[in-house]
């Protein structure tokens, strides 16, 4: 069981300001849940206690039980995806996804005949089979958001996470994207935590929400839940500010999926 737990988890810098507030919120193992509200409210500072870029000032980060709280980035079995793509120019795509596997060491160090396979099986999953002898700037924004997912999932992590990675895609990307990475999701059963401020990314794709202010947890909800039943008056008002975005949204993947079953 690979689930993810904060217990009282806070964060407070050197100038006195605490971006994140006595956190209690358990991941489901193989739960795809996305942490969600406005700038500033503290979901990607939360995402980066988890992976090890932030200290955590109070409380205990968890993994499959274990606390991770000490444990260095690396040695705490994740993979990331960030809002860059953070992709080596000067590589080939096959490099590039290859990168932090020839990096590991000791025990973590794999054969190259296992290492090519990973390449292949992940590049296949993602469409990526024929551009892997290319660099990343003779590739689409799209293509290029695949190969940052494909480095992550090669790993083959323990949690996935996702920090605003549809960000610089226009709008018919992130809609394709969205569904790639729900379809990969569903596929391999990674326990994903997403980072967005989009609501129509976050119903999309969430089995759950996570819904944060100023810090703090406002709501804990499947998507669907939080809509109907907002926990408060700023549940309310931050999924209502883009209600007739989310129907139109809705509307267009009913239309899509339905023109998929008539073809």
């Amino acid at each position: 069981m690979v689930n993810v737990n904060f217990e009282h988890v806070s964060k407070r810098y050197e100038d006195g300001f605490e971006a994140v507030k006595g956190l209690n919120l358990e991941v489901q193992d193989g739960e795809f849940l996305v942490l969600l509200g406005p700038s500033g409210c503290g979901k990607s500072t939360t995402l980066r206690m988890l992976a090890g870029l932030e200290e955590v000032t109070d409380g205990t980060i968890s993994i499959g039980g274990v606390s991770v709280n000490h444990l260095p980035a690396g040695a705490r079995g994740l993979g990331m995806v960030f809002q860059s793509y953070a992709l080596y120019p000067h590589m080939t795509i096959w490099d590039n996804m290859t990168f932090g596997l020839r990096m590991a060491k000791g025990k973590d160090r794999l054969s190259e005949a296992e290492i090519n396979t990973r390449v292949k099986e992940t590049a296949n999953m993602l469409e990526l089979s024929e551009h892997l002898g290319k660099k990343p700037k003779e590739l689409s924004g799209g293509q290029r958001q695949r190969v940052a997912l494909g480095r992550a999932l090669i790993r083959r992590p323990q949690v996935l996470l996702m920090d605003e990675p549809l960000s610089n895609l226009d709008a018919e990307l992130r809609h394709q994207m969205r569904r790639e990475i729900r379809r990969l999701h569903d596929e391999l059963g990674t326990t994903t935590i997403y980072v967005t401020h989009d609501q129509i990314e976050a119903m999309t794709l969430a089995d759950r929400v996570a819904i944060l202010d100023q810090g703090v947890l406002q709501q804990h909800a499947p998507p669907l839940e939080a809509y109907k039943q907002p926990a408060n008056e700023f549940v309310e008002s931050f999924l209502c500010r883009h209600l007739d975005d989310l129907v139109d949204t809705a509307n267009t993947l009913l239309r899509s999926e339905a023109q998929e079953e008539g073809n």
